[in-house]
């Protein structure tokens, strides 16, 4: 687990966070979380953390391009799925526990 946190692929001990703690953002840690890694490693979509879904692509380099191009490829694939839907106010964006994500999307 540890190594995962300090690659970036997988989020901290959220119930250790107090904030996090004390918004109840960490109840029932670590049950109901886990994340995906593609075997290229730019991929990784995050469950249960801050946000109930957190969609990332990453790359060395300067190609926005094709990270965008990637990311974008994942919101289509998860935003297919039968059953999922994303709660989105016009003014804001997407509904976010974590303040500072507003309006991103």
């Amino acid at each position: 687990y540890k190594s995962l946190v300090d690659a970036h692929v997988m989020f901290k001990d959220m119930d250790a966070d107090p904030y996090l703690k004390s918004a109840g953002i960490s109840s029932d840690w670590p049950y109901g979380r886990g994340c995906w890694q593609s075997e290229d490693k730019m991929r990784i979509i995050w469950f249960g953390e801050e946000d109930q879904l957190r969609i990332m692509c990453m790359k060395k380099g300067s190609n926005l391009l094709e990270v965008f191009s990637n990311l974008n490829e994942m919101l289509s694939t998860v935003e297919s799925i039968e059953g999922i839907e994303f709660a989105k106010d016009e003014q804001y964006g997407y509904v976010t526990s974590c303040p500072s994500n507003l309006g991103t999307g």
